[in-house]
């Protein structure tokens, strides 16, 4: 609610100009204009809205308006935008509107509320009498400052739904409705403005008169409770007197004058002290006012009026009607006692009464409504009586009679109800003239607002109540209040006297009354005059001083010294008492209960050992900051250290952890009675912490002698002594002043705390602004749920990332990091790796001692401590700003300084948290185990909604902390688990929690351990004597100390058991048998779960123990946790890696047979390069007999990295770091099946190669660095080095990327490359303009030698090598330093190598590999031929081997489209269906499958899908009857498929293409995974001389009929369809053009397929007719001109004529020529067109025949374009990695060239796939390549040794392949 009004603040500050546009122009000329923002609180709505308007005491008028039904509806309002009054409606003139009007498009938020009188309407009435002239005929109010409920609202229904919509300005409909959803919402905080542009008064002066409004708006306090107030009660009228009014009014029955009339009475109370209104209605109204309106108007000091009404007037909105008709009462009693059928029955006249009513609302209606709904009649039941009600719903229409005329808008609706239907038979009488005239003669006095139309207005209606149950409030202190009762005839005076009795009886009842002639001081001073003995008095003053200050609450642990204090609680009529045996379990019990009440609760004890049995709970409340009042009872001073009876010295007894402690003298008339209350006064001010900000328990040591009863006479045991006192000793002024009121003799005001100017937050609120910032908001154990939703409301503003503690409250809320201890057991998201910038620390301290570690190694530029004391919080002294403030004084800061809120984690942790969650669900509650942490995870699962939570320290709350199951409820109130964890303690937890629940009356649940339980076991007495509670105490019982096998002495088993895990055979069944507590024994999950679901939904209400017993060892629960953290570790680590996509081209060496043998090197580039750097290097590599895989590193070339969110800052610090870089490598190496290789680096390359070394040696046979650093060994180095490379990132994204190059090559460092070196420069610098700035100055930052983890022992190592320029100096001294400690450790190196350790590389610098990469390529060919035969290294099976296929089958295929697709001839098609292939081989014992799709496209294959079944299945049966050997030579596509299918299958060289395509994609996919190749394409590669690449570039496709401009996406390639209207498609293609150039830039490129549609003259035309723009962007046009029947040499011939035509403008692409024509490679050899492209169609062609065309185009110059047929994920997995193998850049292409981009888009169209995850999710349409990209997922999933699966319509086609088939 604060940072609501200091928003509001800050929005209309922000509005300097007039803002007519968002405001409502009025009929008048006004303007209107309501600013909100949505508040967030705890507890009902109606609580809130309550102690809101209860706080704005003082400023008027104030308001309130509330529904019926409790927090459906409540609105609330101080000050007045706008009052509408008498002189506004024309003064007493009865023609004259009594409610505002407002415009239609006025917002329905903007509302009046107000009132109109009684008689307003009567031409007769009498003149407004002075107690009511300040609400005059009408007085309405348009509340400058508003706070609603936002619960619901009433809709059109008239019933109750959800308040939806803002106001009308969109100012604050970011703030009141976008946050819904992502937090709690229950309320709204309005500012309503109303100027008048040149008029009554201006916009500055109503902004600075709201401005004014909103800075002195209050905070909600504690309500308001009245005590000791009475009342002296009269009335005008004796009850003879008014039966006598009854009696006349019989006799006007029986002369016809009156059918009906509402008599009423006023009773007068005045009251001994002033009372606010809104504190006056809570007091009257009691838990709830459900049934009942509520309505307070106070319009101007001193005058205020209070309504509690059940009976609605109207309800308009639009056009539509509510009203209703309650008459007829019986006391409550009687209905309860024969029910409503019988008691409608009993009383004619009641039903009379009712009828009467009922014909007359009526026969209004029918003013304006024939369409009348009726309800059925039913009884309304009150507190204190019951009324017959009967609703009415009516829709206005225009209905003419003579007797009305009538507006049927909203506003004269309203006012007709106004007019005609007030006041009702129900309140005034029938005929309405004689009843309103027979009142004037008869009532004494004013009836006001009393039985008056009252409510709100808005623009579209009203809503008006009959203001019954009411009361007058003049002056604070004098209370007329109203009430009626109808007489008809036969009624009864007395019975109406009584009725009208039980009617006022909320207000009259509730003050009592007072005597007359009595003073309240005079009495109270009189009655403590009376008190027997000193002890009694002074035990009474201090007790009711503490009542006074708000302690009410009193835990007594009796003995005979502390009787006084003891008679004193029990006796004062406004004290809670409950009695502890035992004093240890007392305390505890009082500090759960102050807990729960957030106030000081007294716990009262006899002398000695009684006092300290307080200490445990006593530090525990100081360590937390818990109030406690310590009220000791002692022996008179002189008696200690006497050797007297239960005699202790017992002040200063609790040492530093009392705040304040006195010892008191024994009660004597020489210590004033004044300075008692005083030192009451400063007690409870030191425990609520108003002095030092720091509240805690405070200790009063109360000496008493003898009397200790309250008794009189003779001392006990001295009868020579008396125990009178003097009277006198009372009669002070300053006594006489503190009886004559309820107050405190003194109140200490708790100090206002605003951060104001403070550099810190300011530096804070920076970091916050900007985009990639990372934040980290720590939040420890909050209080209450208020600072929940504050640190929930800083984090949204902040952005931060909430590690938040189970005892904060927002552990399981949305926008958290869930599960972040288990999260950090991953090693890729060390604090250092993360680049922290800010950590903020708010709450207590953490639980979880890995996020303590996490925070301190963090070392962020600013760890700010928030604090409410000034205490120091620093554990581990790591801590740069400690802010000793409140966390709503920080909150507040935030808003003033303008951040705005954010909903939601960062992205980043959001994914780890669910996959996180995924993780330990699984293993929790689908494994069935019964475990501690599923007991843990299961409570916070099953919690009741509204229940809170305890937690005992020791394993269950690290449990609670570590798996609690997160919410996706923002809008349950977040309130904090309660934990002892001040001292972290497990003494007296269940006592606490028994207090705690009796504190909070909501049900609560305790989880606690088995010794825990025993050590407070004593507290189930307490448990079986607490009534209604409901407090369920969950044992985890796990016999004996288990948390210790967690810690080091765990290994020393000797003693761990004995003396550490305290193993017992506690009983706890008999426990809570002898004690009375019900007991549930639960052994299994399935068990506890039903328990603790019962648990809580307990009727009735009550205490049980649900025992969970373990059966699981203190070892196997060590390995449950080890087991949940690792999982969840293991899937964070895939889940980042899954966002690195890294870019990489293999290249299969040529000659395998030197003497050196074949290795496999991986190649890594330095910063800002590409694995194209190493291209010179590849190529002597491969001639060598070498693999070469060179690798793409993050944040260069084609590697993908995250999402490429803007100002993901998490997601960058993580997935640029060089652990994650490693991890990233290792699995590729491990997708690829890449074994033992050589991994070569440069310089940052270098440093990736040695930590992969580092990390995994298994995975590396040797290590090579160029000119990289081992590592920086000193933690100064290390922040100097992060230091100077933020700089340079900086200035990369500062200044154009071309400078940057041009003065990092001139940096010393290259050793003056660029002129020793001009043309290596040029080639090099033209690769590096290539690189994403951005993407390298996060490389640079997240992979800084800075944050490397040393390698230097790699130099010890025989297997690592080392190179450097011999220019370059500065990596001379590494090489040296390397060599030195290479010899040095040479004496215990496990290897010998032919090969030079270090090499220099003399005529080369920095640039090691562009300058000299044949000395590089020779160096590591000596490497390899050093290592040949050290350790022979697994081989792949040879090609000549044979796979033996062992299971054959098919599954149908039916996929969904987004949209019946329109192809380029034929029907548009609805579905897809097809064929999936399935062969399950061996060889070597390796099983596994490969599967294949037949899917034939209509109008596209010549076959259709049945024939091409019939074919398959034939093929399969062949198979499966007689199962063939396939050799591995067949992936080589060399020809060896097509031979091998020709004899193997019945039909071998019959095939249907669709049948051939799909069997050559299962039967590579099988080879390839049962070799362990590294992809599909590696044979085939090396066999054509083609590299494959990690990335296929996808182009986007433009269907022919479709929007053009629709399908820009995100790629810079696009496929256009043409071939209809030269003209027309030009145009198209020249708009398309232009709009991709400005949306995509120069690198946006055009594909265009006329699908040889046109004749020669129409396709020159369309090219002729294309912009030079297009002509630019065209790459080329497929198939321009019709197909001749002369053959493909004059089909050819047409080509060169259209070339020659349109001057070889655009070049062409060569399609469904070589599929359906004779069209072959020989005759393309020959054609002189510009023939660039072959686009080729695998589905048609076969796999093995497209890869021959592919590397025929690639020599000839053309781009082979790989182009699918809507196939689904299975089929474009194959035709991608098929794609990828066409990677290598053809010679001879013409200088514009074609983008390797493939027409693979195709699954756009699909609305499912049968791959999982489907093939869309590997496609990254953002990555900086020409097209979309199909990754190296695609290989993955047709590699990876896991079981991969796809999805089906039915379960039953869900397949899954494995060892054996499982459908």
């Amino acid at each position: 609610l604060a940072l609501a009004a200091r928003q509001l603040v800050q929005i209309l500050s922000a509005l300097d100009e007039t803002p007519e546009e968002e405001a409502a122009l009025q009929p008048d000329g006004w303007h209107l204009l309501r600013l909100e923002v949505a508040v967030a609180s705890p507890g009902t709505s109606t609580g809130l809205v309550m102690d809101w308007l209860e706080a704005q005491a003082g400023v008027f008028p104030r308001v309130l308006f509330s529904t019926r039904d409790a927090g459906s509806f409540l609105v609330a309002g101080s000050g007045a935008a706008h009052v509408y009054s008498d002189a506004a409606c024309g003064g007493g003139d009865p023609a004259g509107t009594v409610l505002p009007e407002l415009s239609p498009q006025t917002n329905e938020r903007i509302r009046y509320v107000g009132g109109v009188r009684f008689d307003a309407f009567d031409p007769e009435g009498q003149h407004v009498r002075p107690e009511w002239e300040p609400f005059g005929r009408c007085c309405w109010v348009l509340p400058r400052v508003e706070l609603s409920s936002t619960g619901s609202r009433l809709n059109s229904s008239g019933g109750e739904s959800s308040e939806a919509g803002s106001s009308c300005p969109s100012l604050s409909r970011s703030e009141a409705e976008d946050s819904r959803g992502h937090r709690l919402v229950n309320a709204v905080l309005a500012v309503q403005l109303r100027w008048q542009p040149g008029g009554g008064r201006s916009w500055a002066v109503e902004r600075r008169l709201s401005l004014e409004a909103l800075k002195n708006v209050r905070l909600c306090q504690a309500p308001i409770v009245y005590r000791g107030i009475h009342a002296r009660r009269s009335e005008e009228h004796s009850q003879d007197e008014f039966e006598a009014k009854v009696r006349e009014a019989l006799k006007a029955f029986e002369g016809g004058q009156l059918r009906k009339v509402v008599l009423a009475r006023r009773v007068d109370l005045q009251l001994t002290q002033q009372v606010d209104a809104v504190a006056l209605l809570r007091h009257v109204m009691g838990k709830t006012h459900r049934k009942q309106y509520l309505f307070v108007f106070e319009p101007v000091p001193g005058a205020a009026f209070v309504s509690l009404t059940p009976e609605r007037l109207c309800r308009v909105q639009g056009t539509d009607l509510w009203t209703e008709a309650v008459a007829g009462t019986w006391p409550i009693a009687e209905f309860e006692k024969i029910g409503e059928a019988a008691l409608l029955a009993s009383s004619q006249k009641n039903n009379n009464e009712h009828q009467l009513v009922v014909d007359y609302i009526r026969e209004i209606l029918g003013h304006v409504s024939k369409q009348i709904k009726v309800c059925d009649t039913h009884i309304l039941k009150l507190k204190n009586l019951v009324h017959i009600k009967q609703s009415y719903h009516a829709i206005a229409k225009v209905i003419q009679t003579q007797a009305v005329a009538q507006r049927l808008d909203a506003h004269g609706l309203s006012l007709f109800f106004c007019e005609h239907m007030s006041p009702t038979p129900a309140v005034c009488g029938l005929p309405l003239a004689h009843s309103r005239r027979f009142l004037r003669g008869i009532e004494p006095f004013d009836r006001g607002l009393y039985a008056a139309p009252c409510g709100i207005v808005n623009s579209r209606g009203s809503e008006l109540i009959v203001a019954l149950r009411s009361c007058l409030v003049r002056g604070g202190s004098h209370l007329h209040v109203y009430a009626g009762a109808g007489i008809v005839p036969g009624s009864s005076p007395s019975e109406e006297f009584a009725e009208i009795s039980l009617k006022m009886q909320q207000f009259t009842e509730a003050f009592p009354v007072l005597a007359a002639g009595s003073e309240q001081a005079t009495l109270r001073l009189k009655s403590l005059g009376e008190l027997p003995n000193m002890n009694t008095l002074w035990a009474s003053l201090i007790v009711e001083e503490c009542v006074r200050l708000g302690v009410t609450n009193f835990v007594i642990c009796a003995g005979s010294r502390s009787t006084p204090l003891v008679v004193a609680v029990a006796r004062h009529p406004h004290t809670q008492a409950v009695v502890n045996h035992d004093e240890r379990s007392g305390a505890f019990y009082a500090l759960g209960w102050a807990k729960a009440t957030r106030r000081p609760v007294g716990i009262i004890v006899t002398s000695g050992t009684a006092v300290a049995n307080l200490l445990p709970a006593v530090v525990e409340a100081a360590m937390s900051q818990v109030p406690l009042l310590l009220l000791t009872a002692d022996r008179p001073a002189e008696l200690r250290e006497t050797g007297a009876n239960q005699t202790i010295t017992q002040p200063g007894i609790f040492g530093p952890y009392a705040r304040w402690v006195k010892d008191m003298p024994c009660p004597t008339v020489e210590f004033p009675a004044q300075a008692l209350l005083g030192d009451i006064d400063l007690a409870i001010a030191h425990a609520d912490g108003l002095l030092s900000g720091n509240p805690g328990p405070v200790h009063l040591n109360m000496c008493f002698r003898e009397n200790l009863a309250p008794d009189g006479g003779a001392v006990r045991g001295a009868p020579e002594r008396t125990s009178a006192w003097d009277p006198s000793y009372l009669d002070t002024p300053q006594m006489h002043r503190w009886c004559s009121g309820n107050e405190p003799r003194s109140v200490y005001v708790r100090p206002v705390l605003s951060l104001g100017v403070s550099s810190v937050v300011d530096e804070l609120v920076e970091f916050a602004r900007r985009q990639d910032s990372r934040i980290i908001l720590l939040v420890g154990s909050l209080r209450h749920a208020d600072e929940a939703l504050m640190v929930e409301d800083m984090a949204q503003r902040l952005g931060a990332a909430v590690f938040a503690d189970i005892t904060s409250g927002l552990r399981q809320r949305p926008g958290v990091v869930h599960f972040a201890d288990q999260l950090l057991n991953c090693p890729l998201l060390a604090a250092d790796l993360l680049q922290i910038d800010v950590v903020l620390h708010v709450g207590g301290p953490l639980v979880s001692a890995r996020l303590n570690a996490f925070s301190k190694a963090a070392e962020p530029q600013l760890h700010i401590r928030v604090a409410h004391a000034p205490i120091r919080m620093d554990q581990d002294y790591t801590v740069t700003h400690h802010i000793p403030c409140s966390l709503q004084a920080l909150a507040e800061a935030l808003v003033e300084r303008g951040l705005s809120r954010y909903p939601g984690p960062p992205a980043f942790w959001k994914r780890l948290s669910d996959a996180a969650e995924e993780v330990v669900d699984a293993l929790l509650t689908q494994s069935g185990a019964f475990t501690e942490p599923f007991v843990a995870h299961t409570v916070s699962r099953l919690l009741h909604p509204g229940g809170h939570l305890q937690i005992s320290s020791s394993m269950p709350i690290r449990d609670l902390d570590f798996f609690s199951k997160p919410s996706l409820d923002a809008t349950l109130t977040p309130h904090p688990p309660v934990a002892n964890r001040g001292a972290a303690g497990i003494d007296g937890v269940m006592s606490t929690a028994a207090g705690f629940c009796h504190g909070v009356g909501a049900p609560t649940t305790l989880v606690i351990g088995d010794i825990a339980s025993i050590h407070d076991i004593n507290a189930l007495q307490q448990l079986a004597s607490a009534g209604d509670l409901s407090l369920t105490v969950v044992i985890v019982n796990n016999f004996g100390g288990g948390i210790f096998n967690f810690l080091p002495i765990a290994k020393h088993t000797d003693v761990l058991s004995q003396y550490f895990n305290e193993p017992h055979a506690v009983n706890f069944a008999a426990a809570c048998q002898a004690f009375g507590v019900a007991y549930t024994l639960c052994e299994s999950a399935r068990d506890f779960e039903f328990a603790y679901t019962q648990s809580q939904a307990p009727v009735p209400p009550g205490c049980r123990v649900i025992e969970a017993r373990m059966r699981v060892s203190h070892e196997d629960n060590v390995l449950v946790h080890k087991k949940l953290g690792q999982a969840v570790a293991e899937r964070a680590k895939a889940e980042i890696l899954s966002q690195i996509q890294l870019g990489w081209s293999h290249s299969v060496g040529t000659d395998a047979n030197q003497e050196a043998g074949n290795e496999t090197f991986v190649l890594l580039h330095g910063w800002l390069g590409e694995k194209a750097d190493w291209a010179d290097v590849t190529k002597l590599l491969t001639e060598s007999g070498h693999d070469v895989l060179s690798i793409d590193l993050p944040g260069h070339g084609v590697a993908e990295v995250g999402s490429n969110r803007v100002g993901d800052g998490w997601e960058a610090a993580a997935l640029y770091s060089l652990p994650v870089m490693v991890e990233a490598l290792s699995d590729v190496l491990q997708r690829l099946h890449i074994k033992c290789p050589i991994v070569a680096g440069y310089s940052l390359g270098g440093r990736v190669a040695m930590s992969l070394a580092t990390l995994h040696p298994e995975q590396v046979r040797g290590t090579v660095a160029l000119s990289a650093h081992p590592g920086l060994e000193s933690n100064i180095e290390r922040r100097q080095r992060c230091i100077g490379d933020a700089a340079v990132a900086r200035r990369l994204t500062a200044v154009s990327f071309a400078d940057f190059l041009k003065a990092w090559y001139a940096a010393p460092l290259w050793s003056g490359f660029v002129e020793r070196s001009p043309d290596v420069y040029a080639s090099m610098l033209a690769k590096r303009l290539r690189a994403r700035p951005k993407s390298a100055s996060l490389a640079l930052l997240g992979m800084s030698l800075g944050r490397q983890a040393s390698c230097w022992k790699l130099a010890s190592l025989h297997t690592f090598w080392y190179a450097y320029g011999g220019l370059d100096s500065k990596f001379a001294g590494v090489a040296a330093e390397i060599e030195r400690r290479s010899q040095a450790s040479a004496g215990v190196a496990n290897g010998k190598s032919t090969c030079p350790r270090v090499c220099s590389v003399a005529s080369a610098g920095h640039a090691v590999v562009e300058e000299c990469p044949r000395e590089v390529a020779s160096f590591l060919n000596q490497i390899a031929a050093s290592l040949c035969g050290t350790s022979p290294l697994p081989r792949p099976p040879p090609l000549g081997s044979v796979v033996q296929i062992k299971a054959v089958w098919s599954e149908p295929l039916e996929l969904a489209l987004k949209a019946p697709l329109l192809l380029s001839r034929g029907d548009p098609m609805p579905r897809r269906s097809g064929i999936l292939i399935v062969l399950q081989g061996v060889l070597s014992d390796v099983c596994a499958a490969g599967v294949g799709e037949v899917c034939p496209l209509p109008m596209f294959h010549q076959e259709s899908l049945a024939q091409a079944e019939e074919q398959l299945n034939l093929v399969l049966k062949a198979w499966s009857q007689k199962p063939p050997a396939v050799p591995l030579e067949l992936m080589r596509l060399n020809g060896a498929m097509g031979r091998w299918l020709a004899q193997s299958c019945p039909r071998g060289q019959e095939l249907l293409p669709s049948v051939r395509s799909g069997l050559e994609m299962a039967l590579l996919h099988l080879l390839g995974r049962v070799s362990g190749a590294p992809h599909l394409g590696a044979a085939a590669a090396a066999e054509h001389g083609l590299s494959c690449a990690s990335h296929a570039g996808i182009n986007a496709l433009v269907a022919r009929e479709e929007d053009l401009n629709g399908a820009l996406g995100g790629v810079t390639v696009v496929k256009v369809k043409v071939g209809k209207d030269p003209g027309e498609d030009a145009n198209r293609v020249n708009t398309l053009a232009n709009a991709l150039q400005i949306q995509r830039g120069p690198s946006a490129r055009l594909r265009l397929d006329a699908n040889q549609a046109w004749s020669v003259d129409d396709a020159a035309a369309f090219i002729n007719a294309l912009s030079e723009q297009s002509v630019e962007m065209v790459e080329y046009l497929e198939e321009p001109v019709q197909w001749t029947a002369e053959g493909a040499e004059s089909f050819l011939r047409s080509w060169e004529e259209l070339a020659e035509r349109t001057s070889n403008r655009i070049a062409f692409a060569v399609d469904e020529s070589l599929t359906e024509t004779a069209l072959s490679t020989r005759h393309l050899e020959a054609c002189e067109a510009p023939v660039v492209a072959l686009v080729l169609k695998p589905a048609l062609q076969g796999i093995e025949q497209t890869l021959k065309f592919a590397a025929w185009s690639l020599r000839h110059g053309a781009q082979p374009v790989v182009s699918s047929a809507f196939e689904s994920g299975v089929a474009l997995c194959h035709f991608a990695i098929l794609a990828a193998v066409m990677s290598a850049p053809a010679q001879g292409m013409r200088a514009s060239g074609v983008s390797a981009c493939h027409g693979l888009g195709t699954f756009t169209r699909l609305a499912e796939d049968v791959l999982d995850p489907p093939f869309a999710d590997l496609v990254d349409a953002t990555v900086a390549v020409a097209g979309a990209s199909a990754s190296s997922d695609a290989r993955r999933r047709l590699t990876e040794p896991r079981t991969p699966s796809w999805r089906a319509e039915r379960p039953s086609r869900r397949v899954t392949l494995g060892v054996e088939r499982s459908v």
